[in-house]
């Protein structure tokens, strides 16, 4: 209410000098009066804020001495001092009355207006505190009733110092006002309800984010039951709790995933494992929450299902005390076992992705050990074969030992990974060190290194890219190095998605009248085809800047290109 309005409120309620004449004169004034009453009761939603500027507009209307405002607690049965203005004995919240007692409790338990000229000789009177030693001689005490029959909200008193008489006008007035003022608590007290009610709803939804995010930060099985047993312990505020799942074996039937803690995991044996597996299956054939007392066991256990795919899989089973009354607020209960219930699958399907994995890689080293040994005893066939054969023979014998020697390194390299992709850079070393050994033995007749960018390639290319390399450095050496030994540089980059690898020697370079494109060597014949249609790249052969020969091939790696490093010989 602003200021001025108090002040027009007072011009028009000073005392007149006139003892008969009444306060309230005239249905104007009385009619005024109420509008202020009632713009005092709804200026607010706040339930002390709006019962304070009553309790003064009221005082102000009456030219009373204090306007006091008690309300009703059902739970405990009392009235206690929420609001007053005016001379005070005490703050609000430091007076309480039982029900029936003094003048207040007396309009409150009969639900009827009370009127008390000299209040001390009121039948009802209790020695209410004194102000400055001097009782109040005069009470009115309304009592507010809720637009609920006979519900008690609480009781409006107006008292003086002085004895007064009041008028029947003025006891209407007060009637109407306190009807008002009923409605506002009842306004108040609803915005209090569900302002209270949302905010607990905020704070179990920020709960239930923090629990999600505990229990959605691991993948382990083993620490996610932990941290599903300990989180579900300080949410219910249970003595223990069991995690219950069907189990995934043929046989079915129900497997414990986790009990804590200690000492209540320990009781899971004889009759109460039975029990719990009872209600377990109560829950799984219900779908719905069961609470069981077991007083041989001296606990009561409330079961939640554990719901995944629109079905119960499983139970959260929190123990209490025996004679502990069931859960109240078991919505954030039901919520956080079905979180948790997700959780626990997805790590189970983790672990399950892990295993597969593990076998998948274990098999796939074990065939490429196998081939590499099949590999090994052609590759000494052939070797065999070419001692007892005549030059010309003994030389493609040769090669053809160099390609399948180059194939097995790339098994060497395959078997020894977890994931199928090999980097360029490590196989170009392997191969050229495998290819000249075989055509040198242990005299190093020919310098060669290895350098450029980290490009990755699949499996499926590693074994083509090693034929290619056993290739150029076969025909580099037989060719380029007949006159004596030389250098051969292999240098990898990468240009965007695609890779490039070049092979260089310092020989004595490619004939005057060479034209790979009409080449009918059988080397060139296999590069080639590997270039063109198993990796689907460029192939080119030319004179080098500084003499000798330059292989380049280009493709797309269908591994990931890195940043640039270098790997020396």
């Amino acid at each position: 209410m602003l200021d001025n309005e108090w002040e027009t409120l007072a011009e028009l309620l000073k005392a007149p000098t006139d003892p008969s004449r009444r306060v309230l004169a005239g249905p104007v004034g009385r009619l005024q009066a109420l509008h202020w009453i009632t713009r005092a009761a709804t200026s607010s939603l706040d339930l002390d804020e709006m019962l304070n500027t009553v309790a003064r507009v009221l005082r102000e209307t009456m030219r009373a001495d204090s306007c006091g405002i008690f309300l009703y607690d059902e739970s405990s049965g009392t009235l206690t001092l929420r609001a007053v203005d005016g001379v005070s004995p005490d703050r609000p919240g430091r007076i309480t009355l039982p029900l029936g007692v003094g003048i207040t409790g007396q309009a409150a338990l009969t639900r009827r207006l009370q009127i008390a000229f000299d209040a001390p000789r009121h039948p009802a009177y209790v020695d209410y505190p004194h102000v400055d030693d001097r009782p109040f001689a005069s009470q009115v005490s309304v009592p507010l009733i809720a637009r609920q029959p006979g519900r008690l909200l609480g009781v409006l008193n107006i008292l003086t110092l002085e004895p007064r008489e009041f008028w029947p006008e003025e006891i209407d007035f007060l009637e109407t006002a306190a009807g008002e003022i009923a409605i506002a608590i009842e306004n108040a007290l609803l915005y209090s309800e569900t302002d209270a009610e949302l905010r607990r709803r905020i704070a179990q939804l920020e709960l239930l984010q923090q629990l999600w995010r505990a229990i959605a930060s691991t993948l382990d099985l083993g620490e996610l039951l932990a941290t599903i047993a300990t989180r579900a312990i300080e949410l219910s505020g249970a003595r223990g709790v069991s995690i219950v799942r069907q189990s995934r074996a043929k046989s079915g039937g129900l497997e414990l995933l986790r009990a804590a803690p200690a000492e209540w995991a320990a009781r899971h044996e004889g009759a109460l494992e039975q029990a719990l597996r009872s209600i377990v299956q109560e829950v799984l054939d219900s779908g719905a929450a069961v609470w069981r007392e077991l007083p041989d066991d001296g606990v009561a256990v409330y079961a939640l299902p554990m719901i995944t795919g629109r079905r119960a899989v499983g139970a959260l089973c929190l123990a209490y005390r025996y004679g502990t009354a069931p859960p109240v607020q078991t919505g954030l209960l039901h919520a956080f076992t079905d979180t948790a219930a997700i959780a626990i699958e997805n790590a189970e399907l983790y672990e399950e992705a892990r295993r597969g994995l593990a076998r998948a890689s274990a098999l796939l080293r074990e065939l490429h050990h196998r081939v590499r040994n099949n590999l090994q005893t052609v590759a000494a066939l052939l070797s065999l074969q070419a001692r007892r054969a005549g030059p010309e023979a003994r030389a493609v014998l040769q090669d053809a030992v160099s390609r399948i020697r180059s194939l097995t390194v790339v098994h060497d390299l395959l078997s020894g990974r977890e994931m199928p992709e090999v980097p360029l850079l490590e196989l170009a070393r392997i191969v050229v060190s495998q290819a000249v050994h075989s055509l040198y033995g242990d005299d190093v007749a020919v310098e060669w290194t290895i350098e450029g960018d980290e490009v990755a390639v699949s499996s499926r290319q590693t074994t083509v890219l090693a034929l290619l390399l056993n290739e150029f450095v076969t025909n580099a050496v037989r060719h380029g190095f007949a006159d004596g030994p030389g250098r051969i540089a292999v240098r990898v980059r990468a240009e965007g998605d695609r890779a490039v690898l070049e092979v260089e020697d310092d020989g004595r370079g490619l004939p005057a009248d060479f034209d790979p494109l009409r080449s009918r060597g059988l080397g060139l014949q296999i590069a080639r085809t590997l270039v063109e249609v198993d990796l689907r790249g460029e192939l080119e052969i030319g004179p080098a800047p500084r003499g000798g020969t330059l292989v380049r091939v280009r493709f797309v790696p269908e591994g990931q290109v890195a940043a640039a490093a270098s790997v020396p010989s």
